[in-house]
């Protein structure tokens, strides 16, 4: 979700980099924070249960029988992969909504939204709602890693709006938040449907603009 923040850097660009190897016995012959996130641009791209290990062997330069020896599946790979986009998307989240007044926060938070899921070429999307999608295909542990996502992310936008200085909002901020949550999982998937990034930045403009009460 490339995300705006200059420590932050997921849309990778790593897939055909070789790979470290690290020659001591005993240890994984391979850079393991670079396997990872080449895995979580695999999984970004092809989702989760469309992607294969062969995909993932492919892309890292790591064999198949070294990745299940080091992980145990593909999921396993995937939660790992998850877990470090859930933290470095928080992140960058709550950089975004640290400035301003409540109605600025949410215009650079939707920023930082649009701009995640219509990176790439083709644009990639959103890797949560993807997620979120297969979930009813997937574990349980798969589940609970976007329901935790999308928990802490509306956590976030509500302390964000009952912080910010200026001119309250007439909507409590836990309701606010939910509601925020939810519109970026419609912008997803007007994404997937073919709007332009200037199109899903309108939209939430005139958002924004209805929250503040300026519409």
């Amino acid at each position: 979700m490339t995300i705006l923040d200059n420590n932050v850097n997921l849309d990778v660009d790593v897939k055909n980099k070789p790979m470290g190897v690290n020659q001591m016995v005993g240890m994984r012959q391979f850079d393991e924070d670079e396997v990872i996130a080449i895995a979580l641009d695999v999984f970004w791209r092809k989702g989760l249960h469309d992607a294969t290990m062969q995909d993932l062997a492919a892309a890292t330069g790591v064999q198949r029988g070294s990745l299940y020896n080091a992980y145990g599946d593909k999921e396993a790979i995937f939660l790992r992969a998850f877990d470090q986009y859930t933290e470095d998307f928080l992140e960058t989240a709550g950089n975004a909504l640290a400035e301003g007044d409540a109605a600025a926060r949410l215009r650079n938070f939707f920023d930082v939204i649009i701009v995640n899921m219509t990176s790439g070429s083709p644009p990639r999307g959103c890797l949560t709602t993807r997620t979120a999608l297969d979930a009813a295909m997937s574990s349980t542990a798969v589940r609970e890693r976007v329901q935790d996502l999308l928990g802490r992310l509306e956590r976030l936008v509500s302390k964000a709006i009952r912080s910010a200085p200026g001119k309250r909002l007439a909507i409590d901020a836990n309701r606010l938040a939910r509601v925020v949550v939810t519109f970026t999982r419609g912008l997803a998937v007007m994404e997937r449907a073919g709007y332009s990034r200037k199109q899903l930045n309108e939209a939430a403009a005139i958002f924004v603009d209805a929250m503040a009460g300026e519409a």
